[in-house]
């Protein structure tokens, strides 16, 4: 069987996420957790790791870390709503409290 060309990549079953999954996948790579995830999208943390494991179950990888870095290098679009004041929204500074 011939080798198909670099082009033809089968993608993974991104299509399959929900928008509840990329938007979790989406908050989870801005470096958020289960508990500011469930915040920002009211709901419960447990529910938030539900719609983690389903997503996992779908990409066919193990961890949380592995379908965000295989999300984020596929580039998902997903409605994101960042709660106020998250490490999405505030920009980082030093120890002296400077940028």
């Amino acid at each position: 069987m011939p080798i198909p060309p670099p082009d033809y990549a089968p993608k993974p079953a991104l299509e399959v996420l929900t928008d509840r999954h990329r938007e979790c996948l989406a908050l989870a790579a801005r470096g958020l957790n289960s508990c500011a995830i469930g915040k920002a999208l009211g709901l419960s943390p447990r529910t938030v790791d539900e719609h983690f494991a389903r997503a996992c179950e779908v990409l066919g990888v193990r961890t949380r870390i592995q379908a965000v870095a295989l999300t984020s290098v596929t580039d998902i679009s997903a409605p994101c709503r960042a709660p106020p004041g998250s490490r999405s929204s505030t920009p980082r500074t030093g120890r002296d409290g400077k940028s």
